[in-house]
């Protein structure tokens, strides 16, 4: 078959196409010829149970004042999307046409070939194109991301409370690495940009593990951003000291050392909006999700972490052993 000038994204003219929402704005800088794809081309991602828009260029002879967003189209005319045997349409994609434009829904993850072709009503012959367009539609799995805490550092001799996420020590110690891992099956390299950030907590315990509000100190060493998103598989923690900790904060009492939590969570983008939950956001996701966003641009989805998000690391001050006291020699005397 022969390959396609069908759009990447969207078309949407709001009179013709109210389905995509009665205020939605949409850009036609955000289209692209599927066949020039700089990813893949004739190709097209969305993530499982998403829904994305396609729109198909109409023959210039029969449609000589049509343009993108204007729905010039001559009375009649259909575009047929036929599947191959590989898959059946409305089983594994579902298929919502209006004239040259479909939302084409992902309802199992795999590898659909589409074939696209304009046909005339019989008022013009009722003749359909005999080879049409090609096109793909790859459907991803969710995606997902898991911390795993290092214990790498040969000088470091930890205990684990669950092992691979929950350490604590005796004493000061070298910096360790934490490694992060990200699925979405199938995912071109290309597009392997995420936003999610991982943010590192540091604060004092008290004798029975209760924080120190004051102590708290908060930082982000890994933050990918919706706007700018990426992709980082490691973070070192840096030395995980065993801080010290003024308990009165008056004095005349110097401060002393203290058992110093070191806490590393994945999290949420820091532009993420307020209202979406924690989970992680892909460059396809965020494609997938292009609909809603015309809609609402505060609608992203977000996909929830593995089961385990919190690192922590729990460093002890090593016991100094203080002065013994006994009865005096010449208590007696």
């Amino acid at each position: 078959m022969k390959r396609s000038t069908l759009s990447k994204l969207a078309l949407t003219l709001v009179a013709a196409f109210v389905f995509v929402g009665a205020n939605a704005q949409d850009d036609p800088a955000n289209y692209s010829l599927i066949a020039s794809d700089a990813v893949t081309a004739n190709t097209s991602y969305v993530t499982l149970d998403k829904t994305i828009p396609f729109y198909v260029t109409p023959d210039p002879t029969y449609h000589p004042t049509w343009t993108a967003f204007s729905n010039n189209l001559t009375a009649g005319f259909v575009w047929n999307f036929y599947a191959d045997v590989s898959w059946t349409i409305g089983t594994e994609l579902s298929l919502a046409i209006t004239n040259n434009y479909v939302e084409i829904t992902a309802n199992k993850v795999g590898t659909y070939p589409i074939n696209v072709k304009e046909q005339a009503p019989a008022a013009y012959g009722g003749c359909e194109d005999g080879t049409g367009v090609d096109f793909n539609v790859v459907v991803l799995p969710k995606p997902s991301a898991l911390l795993t805490g290092g214990t790498n550092t040969p000088a470091n001799n930890w205990s684990e409370t669950t092992p691979s996420f929950d350490f604590y020590a005796c004493g000061s110690k070298a910096a360790e690495t934490i490694n992060l891992s990200i699925t979405e099956a199938g995912v071109p390299a290309a597009l392997q940009l995420y936003a999610y950030a991982v943010k590192k907590r540091v604060v004092i315990l008290d004798v029975n593990g209760n924080e120190q509000a004051a102590s708290e100190v908060v930082t982000y060493p890994i933050d990918h951003t919706i706007a700018a998103k990426g992709y980082t598989t490691s973070v070192a923690t840096g030395a995980l000291d065993v801080l010290t900790y003024d308990w009165d904060g008056v004095g005349p009492n110097p401060a002393t050392p203290a058992r110093t939590l070191y806490e590393f969570t994945l999290v949420k983008a820091t532009d993420a909006p307020g209202v979406m939950t924690e989970g992680i956001i892909s460059a396809v996701s965020q494609k997938s999700d292009y609909l809603a966003l015309l809609a609402t641009p505060t609608a992203y989805t977000s996909y929830s972490f593995g089961a385990t998000t919190v690192v922590k690391y729990l460093v002890n001050p090593t016991p100094v052993t203080g002065p013994v006291y006994h009865i005096a020699n010449d208590w007696a005397i």
